[in-house]
């Protein structure tokens, strides 16, 4: 049993070794835009969420959120700790990349952690994108109405026909996704970004195998622990310009609300996005991995 949970342990390592790459390689080759682009999308979703969360948990609202075409995001926030929840978009995004980290090489079942994350990524898309019927003007919700009823009308009268069960699925799912967009308010790619990624969060979990959901989060999670990082590492650039030049970002906020420089959050927030995810990868991958090569040699004596 001890040998084959320590050939088990070490394919994770493999396969984290592997996600790694990919996630390293994808990211430096810039002629793969179309590929990256949604990765900065969800990235900068995890980022929005974090101040939210940090809202909530400190006793304030999470009002909503935007994730916009360039890459760049919004969040809402009133009331809670503004000393937490400025800082929650760096470290938050490295907590749930190191987290992430954990639950999957911690779990005989990863595909639990992919369709929770995904289930958790949809819920709070839904209620903090700015969907509200409010928004919906009458041939919109009329529009929306007819697609939906058209749908379930295909599915309650099907007659054993795979075929048109599929169609209108198809044209259920699709009203309800008329529906979602109207009553966005304009905020369409914020709502896109969050229920796509809960779907194929939720579909790999629910139906793809064991290593290939191993691959999936491990790479989600150096992406985010990473870019995390990188991203901190951008913005301490971004402060040191002239305040003229200076656009609206975290650092200045933390450093109006707070004291200190700009700059200096930028290298506080470097700092701690290191420390907590590569503890994280440390305590998931390093750690195990010296801890059998020396119980092998020892055994080998």
């Amino acid at each position: 049993m001890t040998k084959n949970l320590t050939r088990a342990n070490q394919r994770d390592v493999g396969l984290a070794v592997l996600a790694f790459l990919i996630a390293f390689v994808l990211w430096q080759m810039q002629g793969l835009f179309f590929l990256t682009y949604p990765l900065r999308l969800f990235v900068t979703m995890i980022h929005e969420l974090g101040h939210g969360l940090a809202a909530i948990l400190t006793g304030g609202s999470f009002l909503h959120f935007e994730v916009t075409r360039r890459g760049a995001g919004l969040a809402y926030t009133s009331g809670g700790s503004r000393f937490v929840v400025i800082q929650a978009g760096y470290l938050g995004t490295a907590l749930f990349g190191a987290a992430l980290l954990l639950l999957t090489h911690r779990t005989t079942r990863p595909q639990r952690v992919a369709i929770g994350v995904g289930l958790f990524v949809g819920v709070l898309t839904l209620f903090y994108s700015g969907i509200s019927l409010a928004n919906l003007g009458l041939f919109e919700l009329l529009l929306s109405v007819s697609v939906i009823v058209a749908g379930g009308y295909m599915l309650l009268t099907r007659d054993m026909d795979d075929g048109r069960y599929l169609l209108g699925a198809g044209v259920l799912a699709g009203g309800a996704l008329l529906l979602l967009v109207f009553a966005g308010g304009g905020n369409t790619l914020t709502i896109f970004v969050g229920l796509a990624s809960a779907v194929i969060l939720v579909a790999i979990g629910q139906y793809a195998s064991r290593d290939v959901v191993v691959v999936v989060l491990t790479f989600l999670a150096f992406l985010t622990g990473l870019q995390a990082i990188t991203d901190a590492w951008v913005l301490f650039k971004i402060v040191s310009l002239p305040d003229s030049m200076m656009p609206l970002n975290d650092a200045s906020s933390m450093a109006r609300e707070t004291g200190g420089s700009a700059s200096l959050w930028a290298l506080v927030w470097i700092a701690l996005d290191i420390m907590v995810f590569g503890t994280a990868v440390y305590v998931t991958l390093i750690r195990p991995y010296r801890h059998q090569s020396a119980t092998l040699t020892l055994r080998s004596r």
